[in-house]
C-alpha cells in the first residue's frame, strides 16, 4: 500500500503535527492559562474574607451554647462561670477577636477585669474588621445562662448588632455578621 511512499511524499499519509501548528496550540493554551489564572489572587481573598465571617458565626454559636451549661469556667477566686462573650476591636494591630470567660458578671471584657481570656483568634492578614455597630470601637457579645441571655455592652440586648468584615486591598468587599436580641446570627 505505502510502496510508493518512498518515491513521492504526496501519495504518503500525514504521520503528526508539524512544528508551526504544535507553537500556535502550545501559544493558543499560554494565554487560556494565563486569563485563568489572573483573577487566582483575588479570589483567594474573597475565599479568606468568607471563611473569617464562617468562623466567627460559628465562635459566637459556640460561646452561645458554653453559655447554655455545656461550658464552665472556673475563676478564682469567685468559682465557676457559665457566662461567655466575645471582643471583637477595630482597632487593633492585626484584626482578631477574643473569647472570654465573665468572672465578675458584668457582662464585659475591660482589661482591669477579672475576666479570664480563652483564646483569640486572629483573621488572615487579607481581612480586616471594617465597621462595628457599636459606638466604641468595641464590642462585647456576652451570653448567659439560662436561654441564654444576650448582652451588647453590658447591657441587654435590644435590636441587634453587626460586625462588618471587609478585604484590606478592596473595602468594598465584605461580609457582615448580625447577632440580635434573640441571640441569632446570621451571616449577609
Amino acid at each position: 500500500m505505502f510502496e510508493n511512499c518512498k518515491l513521492k511524499i504526496e501519495n504518503c499519509p500525514k504521520q503528526g503535527f508539524t512544528l508551526i501548528e504544535l507553537l500556535v496550540s502550545m501559544a493558543v493554551m499560554m494565554i487560556l492559562f494565563s486569563i485563568l489564572f489572573m483573577g487566582r489572587p483575588k479570589q483567594e481573598k474573597v475565599l479568606n474574607l468568607r471563611l473569617a465571617a464562617f468562623t466567627l458565626a460559628q465562635d459566637l454559636r459556640q460561646v452561645q451554647e458554653m453559655a447554655m451549661g455545656s461550658g464552665e469556667h472556673i475563676c478564682q477566686p469567685q468559682g465557676p462561670t457559665f457566662v461567655f462573650g466575645i471582643r471583637v476591636e477595630k482597632d487593633m494591630p492585626q484584626a482578631s477577636y477574643l473569647f472570654f470567660a465573665d468572672c465578675n458578671s458584668n457582662k464585659t471584657r475591660q482589661p482591669a477585669d477579672d475576666d479570664i481570656n480563652i483564646q483569640q483568634i486572629v483573621f488572615s492578614k487579607d481581612v480586616q474588621i471594617c465597621e462595628i455597630s457599636s459606638s466604641n470601637q468595641a464590642l462585647d457579645l456576652v451570653f448567659a445562662p439560662p436561654d441564654p441571655l444576650v448582652y451588647f455592652q453590658g447591657i441587654p440586648a435590644v435590636g441587634e448588632v453587626y460586625i462588618k468584615l471587609c478585604l484590606k486591598s478592596d473595602s468594598s468587599i465584605s461580609k457582615k455578621i448580625k447577632v440580635n436580641s434573640a441571640g441569632r446570627i446570621e451571616i449577609e
